[in-house]
């Protein structure tokens, strides 16, 4: 909106002044969308593409021209009658102002640290069922993996650790993102480090997710968004060979009731020379031939996303208020399996009186879920079964999954020992999901005087959950062990409250000096319960109900309790608005840590330096920033690797929950030992950074390095089993962590009806072994000053030239674990793009990584199971007819020996080589090779992937079409997520960065968004 301010109110004689307003540099018109005189000027105002006309007094000196995202610029009228007049954009960046610990508000030129901001508005066009989701390769730093299986949590990360979430100004450590509505959401700001996070204590150890939701304004409003997307196609999804069928080394076996072997799919060929029929769904002969080529696509349904959400906001001078109302609904591919998410948030400021305000949100969610798939390697998974099935059998013919005549109590299987029908897993053995969440806050904030303020701000999040399976007659929960029916019920709760009161001073001392300090407390309270019943069998089938047990019933429970009460400050200086120094400090008393030890100190200290406003640059240059930080923060809580983790009492010696036996429970001592006089985990950060905008903004570029120390690492020694434990755990060892952040982003083309953006991140991180725990120099195979991320697994014995050394036909086992790689990337990246024409706007977001490797269990069992396309060879043929042709690459030690150290490396090596030219039966060889589970080797793959992550085109409808409506904006905008996938890993999406199990396929979505405000 163009503003031309007049500075007198006094007319003597009208005149007229008429001009044109451009762009600096593109002398381009400023479109001119409304043209407001602020005075009393009088007559009639005009715009046309920046022309304007106005009326004014010749007592009238001078016009002020303001435009929105442009520098102001005020000229003198004289006697002119025309005046023209070229504005310069600004650089929002400069002036910016980001939430930070504590929802204090910040210049972006004040941060000594690493800070970003990202809009919320961003995130309600091209959805995703988990809304954290949607900022998958947009900030530098933060790493979001989000499984393919249908409602599994994404894995965030940032530095290596888990993020801190703040919702409103209070921490929630046990927030959950289902149940965020993305509608709500202002922004969300990015601390990524300790300095920046070190206000928040223990919880702010590895940075803080901060989101501010949304808030009234001055006048009334509607706002309707809602979304749409259907699952349409596969992105990636498991191919099985189609040659071969069901059996073993090339004949056909039957598989019903009474089987006891024969799960491979090494049986004869598909293409109907088989004379041996088999046996079909229903029990009858059938020809053996391909039934179910597409048995994996077949199986899955077209999954939906559908979100609503209607918000009224409305207030005045006094106060505002929100309330947003919000449904999504997510239809799973698994048949049977949705979710409905419902949530009511209500937001309100009031000024009180002149000097008190205050400020409240309360929100509510419930998740429901009748049934969401069980997942995982094993007969509970529908993928179990779909990657080891013979494609001489179609899926379809399971669908009607009771044995005729047996409804309700035997399940259709085409294989009783090993799997279950994933039609009767998919709507029998059904997992329920009831969560009902509630989280708000309550700050009023009094100013005292002009300088000094007090506010108190109480805030608290709860969370019921109600979990239940039904496990029917007749599954099967692993190899023979069939159940005869059962009913599991969990209850859990957790709350948390958390009240803070600061005493805020701000005060410029002088023309060149201000001061910015704090001074609170705060007490946070946390309680965790937890209780489950199950049944012991069921006295009626399909009857689930906990009196229906056939023997006594199963119960335990558990309760926690935390609390932590602190102290803190903060000093912050502007220096001849140029040099900028932080100070925090902060002291927790916590209740999770022995006496001696439960108190500790969170330093920090930060700087930046505005070197534009100090030096004078070249022209092109128009901000440049140097910032450093240094901080330390340690870990409230004993956290390990020893099943110890994340509970309140771990330092305490106490008895585990033992077995039951015979319907009676017991209880075991636990065989780690805990030293009395255990310090908290230590993390010592420091960073350093540049941001710089050249161009007046048309390219900007952020550039972080951070190197963290983790010290007084909790660890578990092992001790002589004569001492009555097996370990002690002990503050010892020494980790390193270092990454580099990039971020830059350009405008390249800029014209009046045309814009095109551009922005790219890159993002580093490694971790180090400092020093071993013991002293000896190495930590799990990991040398001193080696990568935290190095692969050591079992593999088969190699040269040292890479290839394998084989021993009658077939490959040995190393006695030695190898180093196969690494697991974090070189590099993650992302790159976002918008071009904006007129009404319409184009947004293409792609990410991916570099570097890295990838463990997939699939492609294993695939192998082993004779499903994987790799299988399908001219030595297979010959293995049918019990020939042995196979001959496996690699050599033989025809002479010499070898000697390691104790390490597996090579002392002295004198071995010879010939080529193997040893024939094997290829199933046999394959079934043994692919089938140690303990050698995986094989199946590391590179986890290098490019993907086309969101595509949103948007059409904004024109004003002069709004103006014959109720509608002040409306748009709406075609999208779709997942849509192009580059990877050399097959039969996965490496995305989510591990298939350790098995990975449901991944889908492409299409949808739409329709916004309305009125």
């Amino acid at each position: 909106m163009l503003l031309v301010f007049i500075s007198s109110a006094v007319y003597a004689q009208e005149r007229v002044i008429t001009g044109k307003v451009i762009e600096a540099g593109t002398n381009e018109a400023l479109p001119g969308v409304a043209i407001q005189v602020v005075g009393t000027t009088k007559g009639a105002i005009t715009d046309l593409k920046g022309d304007y006309t106005i009326r004014l007094s010749s007592d009238e000196t001078q016009i002020t021209f303001t435009y929105l995202g442009f520098v102001s610029q005020t000229i003198a009228v004289g006697t002119s009658t025309r005046i023209d007049v070229t504005l310069v954009p600004e650089s929002r960046e400069l002036g910016e102002v980001v939430v930070t610990a504590l929802g204090i508000e910040k210049d972006v030129r004040s941060l000594g640290y690493s800070v970003t901001e990202f809009e919320g508005d961003k995130m309600v066009k091209a959805r995703e069922a988990n809304p954290i989701s949607t900022l998958t390769g947009k900030v530098a730093g933060l790493s979001i993996r989000t499984p393919t299986d249908f409602f599994q949590d994404p894995i965030i990360e940032m530095r290596g650790g888990t993020p801190l979430i703040v919702i409103d100004g209070i921490p929630n450590p046990n927030a959950d993102f289902w149940e965020i509505s993305s509608d709500d959401i202002e922004n969300i700001s990015v601390l990524k480090g300790a300095t920046a996070s070190a206000l928040y204590g223990s919880l702010g150890r590895d940075g803080a997710l901060l989101i501010t939701t949304k808030r009234g304004k001055n006048k009334l409003s509607v706002e309707i968004n809602s979304s749409t997307q259907f699952q349409t196609g596969f992105l990636r999804v498991p191919e099985t060979q189609q040659v071969y069928g069901q059996g073993d080394n090339g004949q056909y076996e039957w598989l019903g009731a009474d089987a006891t072997n024969g799960v491979w799919v090494w049986g004869p060929k598909l293409d109907g020379s088989y004379s041996t029929v088999q046996i079909d769904s229903n029990g009858e002969p059938a020809p053996f031939v391909n039934q179910g080529r597409d048995n994996m696509k077949n199986f899955f349904q077209t999954g939906l996303l559908q979100s609503n959400n209607v918000s009224v906001t409305g207030g005045n001078d006094q106060g505002s208020f929100r309330v947003s109302v919000s449904n999504s609904y997510q239809k799973g591919q698994v048949p049977n399996t949705d979710l409905d998410i419902k949530g009511l948030t209500v937001s309100g400021s009031y000024k009180l009186s002149e000097k008190l305000t205050a400020d409240a949100s309360l929100s509510y969610g419930r998740q429901e879920s009748d049934n969401y798939p069980n997942l995982g390697y094993g007969s509970q998974s529908y993928l179990y079964t779909l990657m080891w099935m013979g494609n001489n059998f179609d899926i379809r013919d399971f669908e009607d999954y009771w044995v005729p005549g047996r409804e309700g109590i035997q399940q259709k299987q085409w294989n009783s020992q090993w799997f279950n029908n994933p039609w009767f897993i998919a709507n029998e053995y059904n997992r329920g999901w009831f969560r009902n969440s509630t989280y708000g806050q309550l700050n009023v904030n009094y100013n005292i005087t002009e300088e000094l303020n007090f506010s108190v701000r109480s805030g608290f999040s709860y969370y019921s959950l109600l979990s239940t399976e039904k496990e029917p007659l007749s599954y099967l929960r692993a190899f023979n062990d069939i159940s005869l029916g059962n009913y599991f019920i969990t209850n859990e709760s957790n709350y948390n409250f958390n009240t803070d009161a600061v005493l805020g001073y701000n005060k410029n001392l002088s023309d060149n000096l201000s001061l910015s300090a704090n001074l609170g407390g705060a007490i946070r309270n946390a309680q965790y319960l937890q209780s489950g019943i199950y049944t012991d069998g069921l006295i009626v089938p399909g009857f689930y109900n906990i009196a229906n047990s056939a023997n006594p019933i199963v119960g335990d429970n558990r309760e926690a309790d935390e609390s932590v009460a602190s102290l803190y400050a903060t000093l912050d200086l502007e220096i001849y608005k140029s040099f900028y120094l932080g100070f925090t400090g902060r002291n927790d008393w916590v209740s999770t840590l022995p006496i001696e030890n439960n108190s500790f100190f969170y330093p920090s200290v930060s700087t930046s330096v505005v070197l534009s406003d100090l030096v004078k640059l070249p022209s092109a240059i128009s901000f440049l920033k140097l910032r450093s930080s240094l901080a330390q923060v340690s870990d409230g809580l004993i956290d390990n690797d020893q099943g110890l983790s994340n509970r309140p009492y771990n330092h305490i010696i106490a008895y585990n929950e033992g077995s039951s036996w015979n319907n009676v429970n017991s209880v075991d001592f636990p065989s780690t030992k805990i030293n009395p006089d255990l310090k908290p985990a230590t993390s010592r950060t420091w960073e350093i950074g540049l941001d710089t905008r050249l161009l007046e903004g048309r390219i900007n570029l952020d550039v972080a390095y951070y190197n963290i120390l983790d010290f007084n690492n909790i660890i578990a020694i092992p001790v002589s089993d004569a001492s009555g434990f097996s370990s002690r755990l002990e503050n010892g060892g020494e980790f390193r962590r270092r990454g580099v952040e990039i971020l830059l982003s350009a405008t390249p083309v800029k014209t009046r009806d045309f814009q095109w953006t551009i922005s790219t991140n890159w993002t580093q991180y490694r971790r180090y072994l400092e020093k071993s725990p013991d002293g000896s120099g190495r930590f799990n195979q990991i040398d001193e000053g080696d990568r935290m991320d190095e692969i050591w697994e079992e593999t088969y014995l190699r040269t040292p030239s890479g290839r394998y050394i084989i021993e009658n036909g077939s490959r040995i086992a190393d006695p030695y674990l190898r180093n196969l790689g690494y697991d974090e990337a070189d590099w993650i990246y992302g790159l976002q793009q918008t071009f904006t024409y007129k009404n319409f706007s184009l947004g293409i977001s792609a990410d991916g990584r570099i570097g890295g490797n990838i463990l997939s269990v699939t492609n294993a069992e695939m192998h082993w199971a004779g499903t994987h396309p790799n299988t399908v060879r001219p030595e297979r043929d010959d293995a049918n007819e019990g020939r042995a042709t196979y001959i496996d690459r690699g050599v033989v030690v025809v002479d010499g020996s070898v000697e390691y150290d104790n390490f597996g490396n090579i002392i002295s090596d004198s071995r010879v080589y010939a080529p193997n030219n040893t024939a094997v039966n290829y199933i046999s060889w394959a079934k043994n090779i692919y089938g140690n589970e303990e050698v995986y080797g094989d199946f590391y793959f590179d986890e290098t992937f490019l993907k086309l992550r969101e595509v949103i085109l948007t059409y904004q409808l024109p004003a002069k079409v709004l103006n014959k409506t109720v509608f002040t904006e409306a748009s709406v905008s075609l999208v779709g997520r997942n849509l192009l996938l580059f990877a050399d890993v097959p039969q996965i999406d490496p995305d989510q960065g591990f298939d350790d199990q098995f990975q449901s396929p991944s889908t492409r979505n299409f949808g739409f968004n329709l916004n309305l405000k009125f």
